[in-house]
């Protein structure tokens, strides 16, 4: 997606270069986890060391504790010394506090007289209690300080404000990054990878693909249609059953939206060939569940539990937790309207396990009374094990 391609190419362009030290993205805070995901990618391949804060920002205090302690294990641990003394005094600011513990990160771990590797810490919460506050402290932390050496060396720091703030005179070291991840900039991004004929043939049918799906998110269905089409025309001459799959999976999921579900199960059952070729098992259970689930919404229950119970198979190899309790839930339900209740007993309780080992809550919430019910309908030792299971402590 070109969006996402020039942010990442925005801020590899930060790390590497020489005239800023601090960088700050000016985003909606939602759009903070594309951040992250960018940054991650590069860390994959980049020499420098990153290190990210993404913990909620209470107060400027709490936020300064979060990254003085993080900063002093990865220093710790590095050197070798566990008794490694936390870097000046702790009654200092906040800002004071965290510029002292980023530069012993830095000097304790990265090879001196060297440009590079550098040190890049990401002090950018992903939730914050108030933005007044968080924005007053990455204004100290950006604030230029006499006697105190510039950011930019072996450094470069990444801090948040969002849209419309007041940051005020900044020091020449400090970039400011816009970044609009809105629907309206993907898919203004979208659309023009899909109509730039100097990108990739692969490029493009993707970006086809992306515009199809904002199209149908956003209740444009005959040009979503025509978009999932067009993609599917460009796998017969260039055969991608990843493409292939979507784009059939596609038009399936906007006849769903149309609640035309005859029409729908046609084009699921359509994508299960390409999507089972890709050898992809997240692709096969997005294919597998949305059958499942319509098999059971059109009466055809012993296919909707041969499907789930492929699902909650698919779901394991992925992993997908959530996925895999709702496929054994639903399998369950089947099987208990068949009247098979050991079975769905079974189902049940395997589900619960899945639900609390993974903390969904809600899921487990909805699972409890399906187990008290189906608890006399068995006989132990399954009866005893739900029984143990449902008299578990909170």
């Amino acid at each position: 997606m070109r969006t996402l391609r020039q942010l990442g190419q925005d801020l590899i362009g930060f790390i590497e270069g020489h005239d800023h030290g601090i960088c700050i993205l000016v985003a909606e805070r939602d759009h903070l986890p594309w951040v992250y995901a960018a940054l991650q990618d590069i860390d994959v391949t980049s020499p420098h060391v990153f290190l990210s804060f993404p913990q909620a920002f209470a107060s400027a205090d709490d936020y300064a504790r979060i990254v003085a302690d993080g900063c002093l294990t990865v220093a710790r641990e590095r050197a070798g010394d566990a008794g490694l003394a936390p870097p000046g005094p702790t009654d200092a600011p906040a800002a004071a506090r965290v510029r002292a513990a980023l530069e012993l990160t830095r000097d304790t771990i990265l090879p001196r007289r060297t440009s590079s590797p550098r040190l890049v810490p990401v002090l950018v919460p992903l939730t914050s209690r108030s933005e007044d506050d968080s924005l007053h402290f990455t204004r100290a932390v950006a604030a230029a300080n006499d006697g105190w050496p510039p950011w930019f060396y072996r450094m470069r720091i990444f801090v948040h404000a969002p849209p419309g703030a007041a940051l005020g005179p900044l020091p020449r070291f400090v970039r400011v990054l816009t970044v609009d991840l809105s629907m309206a900039a993907l898919t203004a991004g979208v659309t023009a990878d899909a109509n730039d004929q100097d990108v990739s043939p692969e490029q493009r049918t993707q970006a086809l693909l992306q515009v199809a799906s904002l199209d149908a998110a956003n209740g444009r269905y005959d040009a979503a249609i025509a978009g999932f089409r067009e993609v599917y025309a460009h796998t017969a001459v260039a055969p991608n059953p990843v493409f292939a799959a979507l784009a059939l999976s596609g038009i399936g999921d906007v006849a769903s939206l149309r609640k035309d579900m005859l029409e729908a199960v046609a084009w699921y059952e359509r994508a299960l060939v390409p999507a089972s070729e890709t050898g992809a098992a997240l692709l096969l259970l997005l294919v597998t569940r949305s059958l499942a689930r319509l098999y059971f919404e059109l009466g055809r229950h012993t296919d909707a539990e041969t499907f789930y119970d492929g699902a909650q198979r698919l779901a394991m190899a992925v992993p997908d937790a959530m996925s895999h309790v709702e496929a054994l839930q639903w399998r369950g339900r089947l099987q208990e309207l068949r009247g098979a209740h050991k079975a769905a007993g079974a189902s049940y309780l395997a589900a619960a396990h899945v639900a609390r080992d993974h903390g969904h809550g809600a899921l487990l919430d909805e699972l409890r009374p399906r187990l008290a019910a189906t608890r006399h309908r068995v006989a132990d030792p399954l009866a005893r094990e739900i029984s143990t299971f449902l008299e578990e402590p909170q």
